[in-house]
């Protein structure tokens, strides 16, 4: 019934379009009526500050229709999202958001996103605005990040990328730091003493742990450290 009611405005709104071609296009009002309440829309213009063709801040490189997002409680599957590692911004690539052929992306509000999933060489990745406070001694920033284990021992990874000049030029250059909140103290995870560290209540337990799985705490992957987290949670259970 919907979409009968949008081709219906469609047929009606002709004769006017005849007659004020320079005012929109049959497009333009077709794509209004169907997306008016398309929440990811209301954001300014994202603005390339970057040479896209020598290197990119955005991951992934390309927008392809398989992230999802949640805006205030509404979820929005197979959406075309990058994430600004370098300006710390979601930014949206709205199919029908083109002029002249060219696709305006948009910088969605933070403060309207509850969290989004990327499609990443390492699988989905969840991301969420994690507020901290200023008296942390600069261990963590309030930003987006990667939620990697959300239970009372958390396990994050920032995204960002870091300028370095190359051949008289800007390169961004991306990169990933690990962390893990556990009661409210920050910890960045660098090889087995930070990661003992930070899980200290529990370091005997998680050291037959890591000579079990014969883990090389500095060289694990992602996988690997969320394992040794869920374990240490395990631990804390009555």
């Amino acid at each position: 019934m919907k979409y009968l009611y949008i081709f219906l405005l469609v047929l009606v709104s002709l004769p006017q379009f005849a007659q004020q071609p320079e005012e929109s296009s049959l497009q333009d009002l077709y794509q209004n009526a169907l997306y008016q309440s398309d929440e990811l829309l209301y954001g300014r213009e994202y603005k390339y500050y970057y040479y896209y063709q020598i290197s990119t801040p955005l991951i992934p490189e390309d927008p392809l229709p398989s992230a999802s997002i949640i805006i205030q409680g509404n979820p929005y599957e197979n959406v075309m999202l990058l994430y600004d590692t370098f300006r710390d911004m979601v930014v949206y690539f709205a199919p029908y958001n083109v002029k002249n052929n060219i696709i305006f992306p948009l910088i969605i509000n933070r403060d309207i996103i509850d969290e989004f999933t990327l499609s990443l060489s390492t699988g989905r990745v969840r991301f969420r605005y994690l507020e901290f406070p200023d008296d942390q001694n600069g261990k963590l920033t309030s930003g987006f990040y990667e939620l990697v284990s959300d239970e009372d021992c958390q396990f994050l990874i920032h995204h960002t990328s870091v300028i370095v000049e190359e051949d008289g030029r800007e390169m961004y250059h991306y990169k990933t730091d690990r962390y893990i909140i556990n009661a409210g103290d920050v910890y960045k995870i660098k090889g087995k003493k930070s990661l003992l560290e930070a899980l200290s209540d529990r370091a005997i337990e998680v050291r037959k742990y890591l000579k079990s799985y014969r883990i090389r705490v500095r060289r694990a992957d992602k996988d690997q450290i969320k394992g040794i987290v869920s374990y240490y949670n395990s631990l804390k259970l009555p």
